[in-house]
């Protein structure tokens, strides 16, 4: 199995270690790109080495997750939105770019809102947004958040899967709820995630983390007007990058959510999931650099125009 080029670790303290990596690129600007639910580094593997051509890309491991320890600190998205506000002052130069990937887009979401001049502009893929009626989520995940929820059950069954379950398990049986097609993922992808979901059996924080975010997740998406105003509050250009067969996040959110916000732009994928970075890199990258030069965010590539 071939083996990624990952670059080497580096850490920020942020009342405790924060990993993160990242690609050098030009110095005017900066794209901090954050996974999502159980996430890390490696969700933006595939396109983060390309992306740098236009940038600085610095991808962190929030508290709890990859290699970041919870350290005493908090995994709910409304606590750690205020970290990833110091990350962005420590680590970013020029322009900044701020990118999410589901839970990171809440991330994403709430620090342009609340921290407007800390970003120059959004990538949202695959990003949580509020329920739509038009959209049902797959029921292995209405399921799964509903678990997670009850108090008791939801602490011992992700204790159990993050202790007991064979890695590589874990990691095929998450591809193929996340990638419309999971053959898209390389097997050096899927063996680095094994590596890591292995690593982080031995941290007995790993499923408290997890539990805390994803309930943070559901408090979130329990009181519409708050997430209404936080996406009413943004007004950095917003690129939103959805699959059209994404099973967590139904491609009807990201309509409903466009509708009220016609001036985002936006790159509907045909026949991708909920982790389009992943799945078809090459068309993710497209419609990112199609989007900066539009945007004035960037300028073409001499000899090169975005197709």
């Amino acid at each position: 199995m071939a083996s990624l080029d990952v670059p080497a670790g580096r850490f920020v303290d942020l009342d405790g270690p924060v990993h993160y990596v990242e690609w050098e690129g030009p110095p005017e600007r900066t794209f901090v790109l954050v996974h999502g639910l159980g996430g890390s580094h490696l969700n933006w593997i595939r396109v983060a080495p390309a992306l740098a051509r236009h940038g600085r890309v610095v991808v962190p491991d929030l508290p709890g997750f990859g290699r970041s320890p919870l350290g005493g600190r908090r995994s709910a998205m409304h606590v750690g939105r205020r970290l990833l506000g110091d990350f962005l002052r420590k680590v970013g130069t020029g322009q900044v770019i701020l990118g999410g990937n589901s839970m990171g887009g809440g991330y994403a979401m709430l620090q342009a809102a609340f921290e407007p001049d800390s970003i120059a502009g959004l990538i949202l893929t695959a990003s949580v947004f509020p329920w739509a009626r038009a959209g049902v989520p797959s029921p292995l995940v209405v399921g799964g958040f509903a678990m997670y929820r009850t108090p008791w059950v939801g602490e011992r069954v992700v204790a159990a899967r993050f202790r007991h379950l064979d890695p590589e398990k874990v990691v095929r049986w998450g591809f193929r709820i996340t990638a419309s097609d999971p053959s898209s993922i390389p097997s050096e992808v899927i063996g680095a995630h094994v590596d890591l979901v292995r690593e982080r059996q031995r941290d007995p924080s790993a499923a408290p983390a997890f539990l805390e975010a994803a309930r943070s997740i559901l408090w979130l998406g329990a009181r519409p007007s708050l997430t209404t105003r936080v996406i009413d509050a943004i007004d950095a250009p917003v690129l939103v990058i959805h699959g059209s067969r994404d099973r967590l996040v139904p491609l009807a959110y990201a309509m409903s959510v466009l509708e009220r916000r016609p001036t985002w732009d936006n790159a509907i994928l045909p026949g991708l999931g909920h982790v389009p970075q992943l799945e078809a890199p090459d068309r993710w990258l497209r419609a990112v650099e199609r989007w900066l030069v539009e945007r004035g965010l960037a300028e073409p590539e001499r000899g090169r125009e975005p197709s």
